[in-house]
């Protein structure tokens, strides 16, 4: 079985921005918690990190795989932000009874 060459790119470049959405995400809560506690100084490196490691992680997508990984990784990025998203609203409801 051999494996066409354009789908390694995509699959990597999913995976990619899968990784790098969560991370960033996650981040972004852990920064608004503290935006919100009033740990503006804390927040700032934070921000900054998620922002550089995005830039990084695109640019890089963008360079070494072409289109098709930076596409893919748009996709995984943006897949982990609805994950990310449903994981903290379910954590801000509490432990309550969930209705099927």
């Amino acid at each position: 079985m051999t494996v066409p060459p354009y789908l390694l790119p995509i699959l990597a470049g999913a995976l990619a921005g899968l990784a790098l959405g969560t991370l960033f995400f996650r981040g972004l809560a852990a920064t608004a918690r503290l935006y919100v506690v009033g740990g503006v100084r804390r927040a700032m490196p934070l921000y900054l990190l998620r922002l550089a490691g995005a830039t990084a992680g695109f640019t890089i997508a963008a360079v070494w795989g072409g289109a098709e990984a930076l596409l893919a990784m748009l996709a995984g990025f943006q897949l982990a932000r609805s994950v990310v998203l449903r994981r903290e609203r379910r954590m801000q409801e509490g432990p309550q009874e969930r209705m099927p």
